[in-house]
């Protein structure tokens, strides 16, 4: 077999919602199960994303996701979604299993194929293992789809890779207009009305772009003031 697999989960303490990416060769394939599991006494009602990362020999990026509504009994596992890969697979590919409760991330899992580990799992005294360069969609309108191409393109050209998950939303606004937001967490970086014209939406992804990158700039000075305090 000439694939590396690392991986981590984490999940909410107070939701007591587990997410986990069980992985299985079967034949020449290596099989991905995205499960989840409710721990509580508490029904849930949630939505999953499941995106496969792959970074081809030259650099470029691909993506491939699924994502769907479900519920959860008090103490019930469930199968979400499966997926299957060769198991000769040279590239390096990321799978990455989201939990979400409304916007809010409960629970997450991360399982990474042919990947250094050094390059690509950062240790965080707070937080444990954080995920880096992950950005995510839940946008609903063509506009909202096009700033998305363009934010996620040019955030991987400029190599931000991020030490957590960016997300890029659309809300509902008045009338048929739609809101753009881009998050870090539950922070909302930058949002803006969406409009369907090609330049604007280029423009706002750039003011995104700049406004992430300073953003995780600052997070990173704040960690080197601490270490050093």
């Amino acid at each position: 077999m000439l694939i590396c697999i690392s991986g981590y989960t984490q999940s909410s303490d107070d939701n007591q919602v587990t997410a986990k990416l069980e992985t299985s060769v079967v034949d020449e394939m290596v099989v991905f199960r995205a499960t989840v599991t409710n721990s509580s006494e508490v029904f849930k009602s949630l939505r999953y994303v499941f995106t496969a990362f792959k970074t081809e020999s030259n650099g470029a990026l691909t993506k491939n996701e699924q994502d769907g509504r479900f519920t959860l009994e008090a103490n019930e596992r469930k199968i979400l979604s499966n997926f299957a890969i060769h198991r000769q697979i040279k590239e390096k590919l990321v799978m990455l299993l989201l939990i979400y409760e409304d916007d809010k991330i409960l629970a997450k899992d991360r399982v990474a194929l042919n990947e250094i580990k050094k390059e690509a799992i950062v240790y965080d005294p707070d937080d444990g293992i954080e995920i880096k360069g992950i950005v995510v969609e839940e946008t609903k309108t063509k506009p909202g789809k096009d700033f998305y191409e363009f934010f996620y393109n040019t955030y991987n050209q400029n190599q931000i890779n991020g030490s957590k998950v960016v997300g890029v939303y659309e809300q509902l606004s008045f009338g048929r207009s739609t809101i753009i937001q881009v998050k870090i967490d539950d922070q909302v970086i930058h949002e803006f009305l969406a409009k369907p014209d090609i330049e604007y939406l280029e423009e706002m992804s750039d003011i995104a772009i700049r406004k992430v990158f300073i953003y995780f700039k600052d997070l990173k000075n704040q960690k080197n003031n601490i270490i050093q305090y």
